[in-house]
């Protein structure tokens, strides 16, 4: 969730950028003067809803996955993350937030009337930090009767229905599912101690007549 939602956030700044540029320094585009359209403020405040639409759904997934790992006793067994994760998680939220931080300065700087996508751009810099700060303690890998859950600056839901293949390749665990369907999470989200647990908790929750155990799982 995160990464398509981070995805749709680099597509769609790329060609507002574009437009206040062009709005900033009276570029034509296709002959027509950006600077003198009559619902440029309206097309500003357009995009920066769409984008903060977007910071939303995000925010939102993150706080209910920690929240939701955060009480251990809602799981069969559970983890936090690792140390070497949690500081992967701290590098990635942090430069989102600088490079967000530095969008709303470039922003402002073009021109006072693109405010609201600054604002947005400032409001998501507010969000990274105040997720890093306060939820990092609450990053886990659990496991309930149904799936696997892993939340850390995304949440990830492995259910074991339709599960036919788990597999590890280049420190990645893989979900092979029915109808081609593939989830995966990072193997160091777990701590290397709590392999062996993790390992045995799975294989008892699963029918292992239909699910397939590579040699490299069985070897965690």
């Amino acid at each position: 969730m995160n990464r398509s939602i981070n995805i749709l956030l680099i597509f769609f700044s790329f060609p507002s950028l574009a437009f206040i540029i062009c709005l900033a320094f009276d570029i034509r585009f296709l002959n027509i003067p950006i600077a003198d359209l009559p619902y440029r403020f309206h097309i500003l405040v357009g995009v920066a809803t769409f984008l903060l639409l977007l910071i939303i759904r995000r925010s939102v997934s993150r706080w209910v996955g920690v929240t939701m790992t955060r009480k251990p006793e809602r799981f069969i067994w559970s983890t936090p993350v690792s140390k070497d994760r949690k500081k992967q998680v701290r590098l990635f939220l942090i430069l989102e937030a600088v490079i967000a931080f530095f969008a709303m300065i470039a922003v402002l700087m073009l021109t006072d009337e693109a405010w609201p996508v600054a604002l947005v751009y400032g409001i998501m810099v507010i969000d990274q930090l105040a997720f890093l700060l306060i939820a990092q303690g609450w990053f886990r890998v659990g496991i309930t009767h149904k799936a696997v859950v892993v939340a850390d600056r995304e949440v990830r839901l492995l259910f074991f229905s339709g599960l036919r293949r788990v597999e590890t390749h280049q420190q990645t665990l893989y979900f092979e599912y029915i109808e081609d369907l593939q989830l995966s999470f990072p193997i160091n989200c777990i701590p290397k101690e709590k392999y062996p647990e993790f390992r045995e908790v799975m294989e008892e929750r699963v029918n292992r007549d239909r699910v397939f155990f590579s040699e490299g799982f069985k070897a965690l």
